[in-house]
């Protein structure tokens, strides 16, 4: 198992407070890229209640909120913070420049 780094686009191509669904890679997943209060967080693209994508989904107060039952997810930790045992993951993210890059865990096959 290796980490790591993918680019995922400009911080100008982000709208603030407003999720924007990336790949990670070509043969990678997904994860949700959101510009909040200065600082970009990549988390889990998609709410792991009903698999609902969070693209779109709009941040306050450090919290991303899924449209479809509006549950709250802390953009540092993942943790749901309105129903017990749910969460998003959080992934590592560098920016230079304008480009951002995402890191995450690669298995050796």
């Amino acid at each position: 198992m290796r980490r790591v780094r993918f680019e995922v686009g400009k911080v100008s191509e982000l709208k603030p407070d407003v999720g924007k669904t990336v790949r990670l890679g070509e043969d990678g997943g997904e994860c949700l890229l959101v510009l909040h209060q200065g600082k970009v967080h990549a988390v889990g693209s998609l709410c792991p209640h009903q698999n609902a994508p969070l693209h779109g989904a709009p941040a306050y107060n450090g919290e991303v909120t899924c449209m479809r039952h509006y549950y709250c997810f802390s953009l540092k930790s993942g943790d749901c913070l309105t129903a017990r045992g749910y969460g998003i993951p959080v992934y590592e993210v560098t920016v230079e420049d304008d480009t951002i890059f995402v890191s995450d865990w690669e298995y050796d096959e």
